[in-house]
């Protein structure tokens, strides 16, 4: 993301960037006509109008300074479709609403904000300040603050003729009107003593209006020599019909005092701003300005051509458009033409012709690129004068863009939108010609013209068929290129939502889902599940007789207990299936399980300053009540806190666990839980607390005496299960324990393979078939460790004879045959609007292919008709059955021994019924 500063085309506007690189056709908002700024009286309706750009549309929003547009009844904001313009009403202003509002137009790709203000007075404005030349400028000011309208009337007075003063009175509610006109004539003389200098006080800000005898784009404003420029100082505006332009200078400060000018062309119009300090605080002022005579030693331009070079200039695509204007001026004058600020030169399409009196600017062979601002600069010793043009360049429009977005689909109807053309050539979409074709056909059908909206629904399309479309823009320039959009086809539904198990068992498992949340366009008929065991990847339909489900739930009966399985599910519509749900978690088809016991036996059998060891015995298997326990968790918590915490994050298997990170000679309560499928067992708790220190030695003579005999048996393949008797002095040490080790013949050393084992037995693992092992069983205690008691040897390979199979001679049987039907078609009579189910059974070897016909017409490819073969059952499903369903239907099956038919005919209840003749 990025936060890139923009030059907006419109002046006071400001424009920020969030993308480096933009998507082609992609932009961010700008405003084509920002709103202008309104004096109004109290009472009255104000209205602020925009006109914004951008791709995607930006939304538009008004703020202002010092309050909220939080009174819906007051502040309301409109769109005009007909104008797209974006409306801030503000209904019955008062002063309060006096403030600086702000509209914002925001896209994901960047925003644009211009300001605008709003004062409102207490009575009526004062008229127009008009030269009593013959110039074409003319200013007028207005007071804006409280309790100024005195001043207002002797504005009027001093300015009217004799001939309205009883009328300005009047208005004025002024009844001697003998005593007004004996100080109307002190009124004129101070009037002329500060003609020249008008005083503002600090932080007011000042407002020039200028007003034209004919409508300009724009003109220059310079201050105290300067041009400038809208931004946060100053705010240059113009109103709707660019007669009036306004110069807001904005919180005047001491260095703002001197000289402004408002340019246009030749003339220019001076008056003088003097600053004193501020000795009140007033708001939205707008100070008085006198405008002194025009200087006239700029260039200028002759005011004829002026008016008809500042009109658009509209060309058709590949003409020429010429541009000329004459002017006076003290020599030299240099000369610039630029298009969109980029200064112009000859080429092979642009020619500029100067002379002392003129320039002339021919653009050849004009496109659409070349459209946007023309202008021309003159420039001599004593200043320079602007005027500027717009060049509009009218082309047809390009195609219509895609890709179509289907929004909404049904059996029989298919709309779809689009997006109108990326230019339009100048003028607007009239109407769009529209054109379909089936899929599969060579041939185009002329929809015809509809209005210019970029969305078509079309309610003559047949349920499964594909359709492509046509589409061209049509303006008063012409026809676009062609737009093709991808197949359309009545929508199917989306995905379910993947299935839940609700319950299993040894015979059932049953589960549930959502519907899709995207029907298609029509209502669900009903369901398919799907089943799939672990490891596998065939899937089968889970429903009695390929039924559909008609509810979002089903019960799935043929399983096999113990076996794993997954479930998924699709919706079907009038258009048919749609698209499969996620597969479901994998499941065990077996009956819940019963939580196992409690552990026995639980017992601490080493300490240490951070580490202590524990040993149990796995709980007892009592089938109905409690099942065989499958891991352990050990938890433990310190005696001053009452949270148990778990030291293994997963079950383990093994009947002893160290917990180690204990803090030293702190104390513990400790207990082990068993867990399975089923649950959790009862925690089983030392019954007093551990602390966190070394176990203290027993003194004995000696160490402990070894085990006795050893044992070995085999159990299960690949495992000896070594038995020994306990050594004499484990009845007297409980911290007596064993070490079981390990020779294998093919090494050298010996292994430990079970320490810390308190019973007297144990399996070992991985046993290899036809080698010799040796083992030894340790006794230990405090003291040390007593001599091994060795084991018998095991492995010892015997001798294997040879195992012969005797496997009779069988001949080949062959079992290849042409197809036949065993069970036939039967006639169906359906009710209008039904579904119709056909089915029969056919036999062959190879497996026969089965077509399907109505009417001597194959099937196999029209989706109308649901058609399937298992086993050599072979089905066909017509969800409505309806009077274009009637006919003969026939099954072939073939193989390369031969074929088979069958026909039977389908009468619709309600309607003409169609006859059966066997002929012999």
């Amino acid at each position: 993301l990025a936060a890139i500063r923009k030059r907006s085309k419109t002046s006071g506007v400001i424009i920020t960037q969030y993308l480096v690189n933009m998507p082609e056709g992609k932009s961010t908002p700008d405003f084509q006509c920002k709103p202008v700024a309104v004096t109004i009286e109290k009472g009255k309706l104000a209205v602020f109008k925009a006109v914004v750009t951008g791709d995607p549309k930006p939304d538009v929003s008004w703020r202002r300074a010092k309050g909220t547009l939080s009174d819906k009844e007051k502040f309301q904001t409109k769109y005009d479709e007909s104008t797209e313009e974006h409306i801030l009403e503000i209904h019955k202003v008062s002063v309060a609403e006096t403030d600086t509002y702000k509209c914002f137009a925001a896209n994901e790709y960047g925003k644009a904000v211009c300001t605008t203000t709003l004062t409102v007075t207490e009575g009526k404005t004062c008229p127009l300040n008009t030269f009593k030349d013959d110039s074409v400028l003319s200013f007028f000011y207005k007071v804006a603050a409280d309790g100024e309208s005195d001043e207002m009337f002797w504005d009027a007075m001093l300015k009217a003729d004799r001939n309205d003063y009883e009328r300005i009175c009047s208005e004025f509610g002024v009844k001697d009107l003998h005593l007004i006109l004996k100080k109307l004539d002190e009124k004129k003389k101070e009037r002329s003593q500060n003609k020249r200098k008008i005083k503002a006080e600090e932080r007011e800000d000042a407002l020039f209006e200028c007003v034209l005898t004919h409508p300009l784009p724009n003109i220059t404003w310079t201050g105290k020599g300067n041009i400038l420029e809208d931004g946060e100082k100053y705010n240059l505006t113009m109103s709707d019909h660019k007669l009036i332009h306004r110069l807001l200078i904005k919180d005047c400060q001491m260095l703002d005092k001197g000289i402004y000018s408002a340019v246009v062309g030749n003339i220019s119009c001076n008056a003088w701003l003097i600053v004193e300090e501020m000795l009140k605080q007033i708001t939205d002022n707008i100070i008085l300005l006198q405008f002194l005579k025009p200087s006239l030693d700029p260039p200028r331009f002759d005011l004829e051509d002026l008016s008809a070079f500042t009109e658009p200039k509209t060309v058709k695509v590949g003409h020429n458009a010429i541009f000329k204007l004459h002017f006076l001026g003290h020599k030299p004058i240099k000369i610039q033409w630029f298009r969109e600020g980029e200064e112009l030169q000859d080429d092979n399409n642009t020619r500029i012709e100067k002379s002392a009196s003129h320039s002339r600017l021919l653009l050849s062979r004009c496109q659409r690129k070349d459209m946007g601002e023309i202008k021309i600069k003159l420039k001599n010793e004593h200043g320079f004068t602007e005027a500027l043009s717009q060049l509009i360049v009218l082309d047809k429009p390009t195609p219509p863009l895609g890709p179509a977005e289907v929004t909404e689909s049904s059996a029989t109807c298919i709309e779809f939108r689009w997006r109108p053309p990326k230019d339009d050539g100048g003028s607007p979409v009239i109407n769009y010609i529209m054109e379909r074709q089936q899929v599969g056909r060579n041939t185009w059908k002329k929809i015809g013209e509809i209005p210019g909206v970029s969305s078509y629904r079309d309610t003559g399309v047949e349920r499964g068929r594909k359709y492509c479309y046509r589409i061209r823009a049509v303006t008063a320039e012409g026809t676009s290129e062609v737009m093709e959009t991808e197949e359309m086809q009545a929508a199917f539904p989306g995905p379910p939502a993947p299935p839940k198990v609700v319950s299993a068992f040894d015979d059932c498992i049953n589960l549930s889902w959502a519907p899709p949340s995207n029907t298609g366009g029509s209502r669900i008929l009903g369901y398919i599940l799907e089943k799939r065991k672990k490891g596998s990847n065939l899937w089968s339909v889970v429903n009695a007789n390929d039924e559909l489900i008609k509810e979002k739930k089903y019960a799935v009966k043929d399983v096999v207990a113990g076996m794993e399985y997954e479930f998924r599910v699709t919706a079907i519509n009038l258009s048919g299936a749609g698209e499969f749900s996620s597969p479901s978690d994998f499941v065990f088809a077996r009956d819940p399980k019963k939580p196992p016991g409690k552990v026995t036996g639980l017992k601490v059998t080493e300490t240490s300053y951070n580490h202590l060891v524990l040993t149990w015995t796995k709980p007892e298997d009592k089938p109905g009540i409690q099942d065989e326990a499958r891991g352990y968790f050990v938890e433990i918590r310190r005696a001053d806190c009452i949270e148990w915490s778990r030291c293994n994050s997963t079950p383990i298997i093994m009947t002893s666990f160290s917990v180690k990170g204990l803090k030293s000679m702190d104390m513990y309560w400790v207990r082990v839980i068993a867990i399975n499928d089923g649950g959790e067992s009862e925690p089983e708790e030392l019954p007093n607390y551990v602390l966190a220190m070394p176990s203290p030695v027993k003194l004995f003579a000696d160490d402990p005496k070894p085990p006795g005999p050893v044992e070995l048996e085999e159990n299960v393949s690949g495992t000896v299960t070594v038995i020994w008797e306990p050594s004499p002095d484990e009845k007297r040490d409980d911290r007596l324990h064993y070490t079981v080790s390990k020779l294998d013949c093919t090494k050298r050393s010996w292994v430990t393979v079970a320490d810390r084992l308190f019973n007297n037995k144990f399996t070992v693992c991985n046993i290899m078939h036809g080698r010799e092992y040796h083992f030894r069983v340790y006794a230990k205690n405090d003291m040390g460790i007593s001599a091994p008691s060795e084991s018998p040897t095991w492995g010892v390979e015997k001798k294997k004879e040879k195992f012969l199979v005797s496997v009779p001679t069988m001949k080949d049987c062959d079992l290849r045959c042409a197809p036949s039907f065993i069970v036939p078609l039967k006639l169906h009579t359906a009710p209008k609007g039904y579904e119709c189910y056909m089915s029969c059974a056919v036999k062959g070897n190879p497996k026969p292919r089965i077509t399907w016909y109505r009417n001597h017409i194959s099937l196999n490819t029209n989706t109308n008709y649901y058609i399937s073969n298992t086993c050599g059952v072979c089905t066909m499903l017509i969800l409505r059955v309806g009077p274009k369903d009637m006919g003969e239907y026939s099954v072939i099956a073939e193989n390369s021994l031969g074929r088979d038919e069958c026909s039977t005919i389908l009468n619709v209840r309600g309607e003409k019924k169609i006859y059966w003749l066997y002929l012999q």
